[in-house]
């Protein structure tokens, strides 16, 4: 816990982050990415290019300062951003570098002297301590289910659909031949990604579309204007090729167990996530119909 002394120290600096904006994490991840390199094999560099993951995390850091005394507040973000972050393998010790940067980051910017940086320090790593817990029970989940494993997997691509002239989906089985982990109608799988040509290596996430069937998975993948990964995948990916992936995650699925009535309503390709969710419904309350 966080003493009220810390508490007001962080929530003082408000006002200075509302000021600066997105500059501020635009500093924090040129630093990093200079410093430690290897981590654009993680992130989504094309986020950083268009500035979408500057501003989220800069929306994250005033999310958690302006609600440092009621953390409860933040859980259901912390949910969310915790599965996506095992979607991209994070490991605690890279907590550790992200936090070195964020506080060298606010000295550069502000100098705001000693006693603050402590007090961010402390908030830093009490909200690392919270991702770093509950990612560490999402890996435990999904390696002990049956078909379920660590870090990612080799998977082959068994059948490529285009479904439109923007979307194709993708049958993967695993390469080793061993059952795959059920999921929740709803969550997502992270294909990762470094064919011939990429810089980095890409993780993209994307929504599974059918009931789980302990042997393989399908996806669909908009083809995204000039997004790198989406359109590799629909025009230069053959069926027979290898791809590797994290294990199903997400805190976004339906619960078909339920008696309650069901509405689903989507747009575009939104309505990924809804096909798995309509495919469990019927096969869950209609068996015979499936």
């Amino acid at each position: 816990m966080l003493d009220a002394q810390t508490i007001a120290t962080v929530k003082a600096t408000i006002p200075l982050l509302v000021e600066t904006g997105p500059k501020l994490t635009a500093h924090f991840y040129d630093r990093m990415f200079a410093h430690n390199p290897e981590l654009k094999e993680i992130f989504n560099m094309s986020n950083q290019r268009n500035g979408d993951q500057r501003e989220a995390l800069f929306n994250a850091i005033a999310a958690y300062a302006s609600n440092i005394d009621n953390l409860a507040a933040l859980l259901p973000a912390v949910e969310k951003i915790a599965q996506k972050h095992t979607s991209f393998q994070i490991r605690p010790e890279q907590y550790n570098i992200v936090g070195g940067h964020l506080l060298a980051t606010l000295d550069e910017m502000f100098s705001p002297g000693q006693e603050v940086l402590d007090a961010w320090a402390k908030a830093y790593g009490v909200l690392a301590n919270v991702f770093i817990n509950r990612e560490a029970e999402i890996y435990q989940d999904s390696a002990s289910k049956t078909g379920g494993w660590e870090g990612t997997r080799a998977f082959r691509i068994v059948k490529k659909t285009p479904r439109s002239a923007l979307i194709t989906s993708f049958e993967m089985e695993p390469v080793d031949g061993q059952p795959v982990a059920d999921y929740q109608p709803g969550q997502y799988l992270a294909v990762w990604l470094k064919p011939e040509g990429f810089e980095y290596q890409e993780i993209r996430q994307y929504s599974l579309t059918r009931k789980a069937d302990g042997k393989g998975y399908r996806i669909a993948v908009k083809r995204e204007s000039g997004g790198q990964v989406s359109n590799w995948l629909h025009n230069a990916s053959s069926e027979g090729d290898v791809v590797h992936l994290a294990a199903p995650a997400g805190d976004f699925f339906l619960t078909v167990d339920a008696e309650t009535p069901v509405t689903l309503l989507s747009g575009g390709v939104g309505q990924t996530p809804m096909l798995a969710m309509l495919d469990s419904l019927a096969k869950a309350r209609h068996p015979a119909a499936g």
